[in-house]
């Protein structure tokens, strides 16, 4: 009988109650072998909790094994193992039973082909939930008093200018960060440098952070707004109205002068943040990309005064990473990004393309299409050989676990890469005569009349990005924007 075998442990239990996934593989590998059942796969969900089978991975695949009749049986260590969710169990013993798939249980024996082993099942499956609801409390119950007695939980991540070497309960300072730390005090609270600026020159200085690859606005403003600086622990930060802090154990960076300063500033500064202009009148934002860095470019309204006196407002756009100092492209006026925009489009509908070139590119480029989607169907069915010929090795014992999870999670990876390519390519079958003329010809004839609204509507509907750059004509002291491509939907 084609068995699937699923094994499923949170880091919780595999410290607490010892479920290793080891443990609980070893166990059915030899419980199938006594029952001389083939296994057809052994499904793995690592540091996953129970309550739920939709963030699951393992079982998800497992599932659809089990539509497809791969699997005609399934065997776990313990119900819990499974699901510790009543209706889910419910629903997975459904449906076992309308593909024909056993259920077996090592640790509780149940024949789901009867009334009686059914019924016995959802009745633990109730146990189960009652147990993973008591698991919660106690572990909220424990993360409460833990913040309450100063420690820190460090569950998203460790503070910068922190560090909590594993089986340490108290944060030790991190004396290098903790001088980065205090510099972004100073410099926003005493020397008045905005927070763009100082990630700017942190990113020139070329200053090392924990996670990320460079500095940026929310990860300045991220620090100022730490109470871990001054002593303290914070718990529910992302819950406005149950966020709250205590004096913690560990050792303050900053004094608590400096701190409240700087959060006099931030709520200062938000109050007399102006309003954006209505997105309408910039109808580029969102859709251009910087050719130099490849992000986005943000819109901006800039005031300009005339020398008698006059202020006017002018729109534009800007790539964040400026300003930063991680991208060299600068700001580019709104009507310049217009008439470089004009001008691409025109430029491609004076190509001369002969229908009879235009049908030999179509049909090359089904071809090379086709060729692809056949490499990649091949590397997928090399893929699936590899993976049953390392599992096979795994259950004979010739490779360890930590070997085999490294060597799936690559084919997996592999598999997955190929998977989206192969859907692309597909796609692109069906909608390869997409017909860009149809588009151009109708921006050519109706953009100027179009009001700012109609704009925005009409590249929602045809322009996927637009990629721009600032360049240097000759004899030119300024840069102009360029059109580098655009691509249409």
């Amino acid at each position: 009988m084609e068995t699937g075998i699923y094994v499923r442990v949170s880091t919780e239990e595999q410290a607490q109650e010892g479920f290793s996934i080891r443990g609980q593989e070893d166990k059915l590998k030899s419980f199938a072998q006594i029952k001389d059942w083939s296994i057809f796969k052994i499904y793995i969900d690592e540091g996953i909790s129970g309550k739920n089978i939709k963030e699951r991975p393992a079982i998800q695949e497992m599932l659809k094994d089990v539509e497809s009749k791969k699997i005609k049986n399934v065997l776990v260590y313990k119900i819990d193992r499974l699901t510790r969710c009543t209706a889910d169990l419910i629903y997975m013993v459904d449906m076992f039973n309308q593909y024909d798939c056993a259920f077996n249980s090592l640790m509780e024996s149940i024949d789901t082909q009867t009334a009686s082993g059914r019924m016995f099942l959802k009745i633990i499956g109730i146990f189960a939930e009652f147990e993973r609801e008591n698991i919660i409390e106690r572990v909220k119950f424990g993360r409460e008093r833990k913040v309450k007695e100063g420690y820190s939980l460090c569950s998203h991540t460790i503070s910068y200018g922190y560090d909590r070497p594993k089986g340490q309960k108290i944060q030790t300072v991190n004396l290098q960060e903790a001088e980065i730390v205090q510099e972004i005090f100073d410099l926003y609270t005493n020397q008045g440098v905005s927070i763009t600026s100082i990630a700017r020159r942190l990113n020139v200085k070329k200053v090392p952070i924990k996670s990320g690859v460079t500095w940026t606005q929310d990860k300045v403003r991220n620090i100022l707004l730490n109470c871990n600086y001054i002593g303290q622990v914070r718990h529910h930060v992302f819950d406005k109205e149950r966020e709250y802090s205590v004096e913690g154990l560990h050792e303050p960076i900053i004094s608590r002068e400096l701190f409240f300063s700087a959060q006099k500033l931030l709520e200062k500064s938000r109050k007399i943040s102006p309003s954006k202009k209505p997105n309408a009148e910039k109808y580029f934002s969102g859709f251009l990309v910087c050719a130099e860095c490849g992000y986005k470019l943000g819109a901006f309204n800039a005031k300009n005064n005339y020398k008698n006196g006059v202020s006017y407002y002018s729109k534009g756009y800007r790539c964040v990473n400026r300003a930063l100092k991680t991208c060299t492209t600068g700001s580019i006026v709104h009507s310049k990004v217009e008439q470089a925009f004009k001008d691409y489009i025109e430029q491609i509908s004076t190509f001369d393309v002969t229908e009879e070139i235009r049908q030999a590119e179509l049909e090359q480029k089904k071809r090379d299409n086709l060729n692809m989607v056949d490499l990649y169907e091949k590397k997928l069915r090399q893929l699936d050989d590899k993976e049953r010929e390392t599992l096979s090795l795994y259950v004979s014992n010739d490779i360890d676990f930590d070997s085999y999870r490294d060597i799936k999670k690559k084919i997996d990876k592999d598999k997955q890469l190929f998977r989206s390519e192969l859907e692309r390519l597909q796609e692109g079958q069906e909608e390869v005569e997409i017909n860009e003329e149809d588009i151009i010809s109708q921006f050519n004839e109706n953009w100027d009349f179009l009001s700012n609204e109609e704009k925005r509507q009409f590249l929602l509907k045809f322009v996927e990005k637009i990629v721009v750059s600032l360049e240097k004509e000759k004899g030119q002291h300024f840069r102009t924007a360029k059109i580098i491509d655009v691509v249409f939907k």
